[in-house]
């Protein structure tokens, strides 16, 4: 069974369809990239997932479960987690408090009163997994665009999603920066689920097995790099070229 099931999710708003009859599945352990130029419905899709936005029609099953009705909260609760484009860190926190606040969400009332006298090693593992181990005393503020992505994946982690769901994580970083996030992502993978929306080509050459195209709210190919950047639909579409001078 997959772990999460699209099935013909349509989303309209007034007279503007932004997501158009939409089927995808997501198998345990898929590193999934959504590609598509802006205003294909890429956000839509995971802003429907995650509650933020209601379905017109069609169906969303997560691990068994509908989605579709369900609070924001909840379904943080039953295992979703996600990014945005812009940074949503506690900047006046430590980068270790960060995570240990994202990591509380599941406790009791009477836990969240209790004095920690040291991190949980869950968070010291999660801030050793995205590499910023170094910077865990230091203010979330003070970190460079970088590394509060990297803050952002952690305080993710902390959450213990079964599916992640990021939006653009390499914006705006420079090449190690990005280096670092395709590797990072890549090990993440092996106990995760993840859907990556993403623009840098270089970037999906590197790291992308998986790559869906999404234009105009409906998907337009799925398929491995090779396959989809040899669809003449995407090379038009998406790529800004006829497939003849695909071939020159």
């Amino acid at each position: 069974m997959s772990l999460l099931t699209i099935d013909d999710l349509t989303v309209t708003f007034g007279d503007f369809t932004a997501l158009d009859h939409v089927t995808l599945s997501l198998d345990e352990g898929d590193l999934l990239f959504l590609i598509g130029p802006n205003g294909a419905g890429k956000t839509t899709l995971i802003d429907t997932i995650t509650g933020r936005t209601r379905p017109t029609s069609g169906t969303l099953t997560f691990d068994g479960r509908p989605l579709h009705g369900m609070a924001e909260h909840h379904i943080v609760r039953a295992g979703i987690g996600r990014t945005f484009q812009t940074s949503v860190v506690f900047e006046h926190l430590t980068v270790a408090d960060n995570v240990d606040l994202a990591a509380s969400h599941h406790l009791r009332p009477w836990q969240l009163l209790r004095r920690r006298r040291a991190l949980p090693e869950a968070v010291t593992h999660i801030l050793e997994r995205v590499g910023l181990t170094e910077r865990l005393h230091d203010r979330a503020g003070t970190l460079s665009h970088g590394q509060r992505q990297w803050l952002e994946i952690a305080m993710l982690l902390a959450q213990r999603p079964r599916l992640l769901l990021l939006d653009e994580p390499v914006a705006g970083m420079n090449t190690d920066e990005r280096t670092r996030t395709g590797e990072l992502l890549t090990e993440i993978a092996t106990d995760h689920t993840i859907i990556v929306i993403e623009h840098d080509m270089d970037f999906l050459r590197r790291y992308a097995h998986q790559v869906v195209v999404l234009h105009e709210g409906a998907v337009l190919t799925r398929g491995d790099l090779a396959t989809v950047q040899s669809d003449p639909r995407v090379q038009e579409v998406y790529l800004g070229r006829t497939p003849s001078e695909a071939t020159t």
